[in-house]
């Protein structure tokens, strides 16, 4: 925003529009919809009121506030990061630069572990591998008030943000959060379900990444250091044991190119089924221990 800009009076539906195209023009995908965002967070509106309020004068002060978040956008910080929140679900999650940003194409894993419980009468147990946030948990929390669910994590800033996620939703009753190394740890019972999504970008992939992800998201949740495999492998071999007789896991994966992989990997497991996105590409699998 040049000086003669910020001098100028702004009408909320002004800056919209100057912002949409300022960062069009920095090449932002769907700058719409992040103007949209950080606009709602400044001003405390939903979406709609944005444009209910459309001739709302902006202040000198939330002029200075918008003006350093219009600049992370612009610089391809995912906007989820600038605001420090996501909606996943229809929840709302704290987010930082040290953890994943849900996506939703994760919400169609949530569906499938719904829709399988919904059932059930009495209290089941899940884990959920490589946590983050806590989208997985905590959206299968909300509509499963029978699921206990253990949240694992290593990382410990991810932690903080996983309970903060926990604490602002009402669901710590439901949700017992285990700060461990995946590859070192062991679970005292076996679980009804096990869900995760893991890192599965390969090591040579990761420099060709959009800059928004690359660069700016946690490359411990994104990539395995190898050829993105590496969690499936070791899950294949301890799910027979952490998983009851009959029990399900349900795991995102990166999509079509590792679909004839992942079945290979877990063909020793009953019903190994590929789903897809709300885009129709492969997502995450879903099968039983024998």
């Amino acid at each position: 925003m040049s000086p003669k800009n910020s001098e100028k009076e702004w009408r909320l539906i002004d800056l919209l529009h100057w912002s949409v195209e300022y960062l069009t023009q920095k090449g932002v995908e769907d700058a719409r919809t992040a103007v949209e965002w950080m606009l709602t967070s400044l001003l405390n509106m939903s979406r709609v009121d944005l444009y209910l309020n459309f001739d709302r004068p902006i202040s000198r002060n939330e002029l200075d506030r918008y003006k350093p978040l219009l600049l992370k956008c612009a610089a391809h910080q995912p906007v989820q990061q600038v605001i420090g929140q996501a909606d996943f679900y229809g929840l709302q999650l704290t987010v930082s630069p040290h953890v994943l940003i849900p996506r939703p194409e994760t919400e169609r894993l949530v569906d499938y572990v719904i829709e399988k419980t919904k059932s059930r009468k009495e209290p089941f147990h899940i884990l959920d591998i490589g946590s983050g946030t806590g989208a997985i948990a905590i959206a299968i929390a909300k509509h499963r008030p029978l699921a206990y669910i253990h949240a694992l994590e290593i990382s410990p800033v991810a932690v903080d943000i996983l309970k903060k996620n926990c604490r602002f939703h009402n669901v710590e009753n439901q949700i017992t959060i285990i700060q461990e190394d995946i590859f070192q740890w062991e679970p005292s019972n076996p679980y009804d379900i096990i869900v995760s999504n893991p890192p599965y970008i390969a090591s040579q992939e990761m420099a060709s990444l959009p800059r928004n992800v690359g660069y700016y998201e946690p490359p411990l949740a994104l990539t395995d250091n190898d050829d993105g495999l590496t969690f499936y492998r070791f899950f294949a071999v301890h799910f027979k044991d952490w998983l009851v007789s009959g029990g399900m896991a349900v795991l995102e994966f990166g999509g079509p190119a590792q679909s004839d992989a992942i079945k290979k990997i877990f063909h020793a497991y009953q019903d190994v089924t590929i789903h897809t996105d709300y885009q129709k590409d492969d997502r995450f699998v879903s099968f039983f221990r024998p």
